[in-house]
């Protein structure tokens, strides 16, 4: 099998292969994808293309605020970051970007940003929804009596600390069984 076969071969992958998304182009910088609303914040060297996106997008990008896509021999190359404001390893943060672009990229590469807006909307709404269950306690929390057996056990303990703590000696205690 030479080179030309392979080619052609992978050719004939792509074209077959099917999208795992519906992809929309609204204008020059706005997409749709699965009904989620992106932006293209910055394009360099004209790398977006939409027949190459919409054949390497996967849906599990769209729980990402930003969506970078970086040409390499050929191939485009998507990775996700969220935003600067979410609870994450740095290095999936949007201010990682240049950085990834610098160290994990082809030097010189043609590369995009996307934004996803409809990331921000969930990640506000459940957010808000998370800090009004922890500011009622809205929490599962086990009751102290449930533990029958053990919260006796418990309850000793405590009292022999307080008992030991309020004498103002501190020694050795013996245990028995």
């Amino acid at each position: 099998m030479d080179h030309n076969e392979i080619e052609t071969l992978i050719e004939t992958r792509n074209d077959e292969r099917a999208a795992l998304a519906d992809i929309k182009q609204v204008d020059e910088t706005t997409l749709s994808v699965n009904g989620h609303v992106y932006v293209i914040e910055t394009n360099v060297r004209n790398a977006f293309d939409l027949g190459e996106f919409s054949n390497k997008f996967n849906p599990i990008l769209t729980r990402f605020d930003y969506i970078v896509g970086d040409w390499g021999y050929g191939q485009l190359r998507l990775k996700g970051f969220y935003g600067d404001f979410r609870n994450v390893s740095k290095s999936l943060r949007h201010s990682a970007i240049p950085d990834y672009l610098i160290e994990d990229t082809n030097f010189g590469s043609n590369y995009f940003i996307l934004h996803n807006l409809e990331a921000e909307k969930e990640k506000n709404s459940s957010h808000k929804s998370n800090r009004k269950k922890q500011r009622f306690g809205m929490k599962n929390k086990k009751s102290k009596s449930a533990g029958g057996h053990n919260s006796a056990k418990k309850q000793q303990k405590k009292s022999l600390k307080t008992k030991h703590f309020k004498s103002g000696k501190r020694g050795f205690t013996i245990r028995q069984k």
